[in-house]
């Protein structure tokens, strides 16, 4: 798939926000929530996500919003529920760490974060269905982000 100039540059600043934003909040941020509930959230955010990336494999996984050539629509695992199971696995791995080694810096880069993530997740979306003939169907079938609420 060939993006325009315009969402070459719009893929470009979004995936540039999301890595600097993980970047700095990880460097900044200790890595294991405190508390045994916010510890299960994180371990939970990370099982999400390794179960994603695994599942995903086979479909020729790009850090980027567009689909790579060749790459064909993954519907199983996590996914067949969520859309995007590695945004939900950002969101419940870092959310813990965040509440319970609160700093406004480290929180205001976080909301930068999954305000970056919900645009690039929209982005993401008109290209799958521009991409898979079988997206549209598919968003009918499962949550874009967490279950019963998006």
């Amino acid at each position: 798939m060939e993006l325009d100039k315009k969402q070459k540059v719009y893929n470009l600043i979004l995936t540039l926000i999301q890595y600097i934003s993980l970047i700095a909040f990880l460097i900044m941020t200790p890595y294991i929530a405190k508390g045994v509930m916010w510890q299960i959230i994180e371990i939970f955010g990370v099982i999400i996500g390794v179960w994603a990336i695994v599942v995903m494999k086979s479909s020729k996984i790009n850090l980027a919003p567009q689909p790579r050539a060749n790459a064909h629509l993954v519907t199983q695992g996590p996914y067949k529920i969520i859309r995007h199971p590695m945004y939900l696995a950002i969101i419940l791995t870092l959310t813990p760490l965040i509440v319970t080694h609160y700093d406004q810096t480290r929180a205001i880069i976080l909301g930068i974060l999954f305000v970056n993530l919900i645009f690039k997740l929209l982005f993401e979306e008109g290209l799958l269905k521009a991409y898979f003939e079988g997206y549209s169907e598919y968003m009918k079938k499962s949550w874009r982000l967490i279950p019963w609420i998006f």
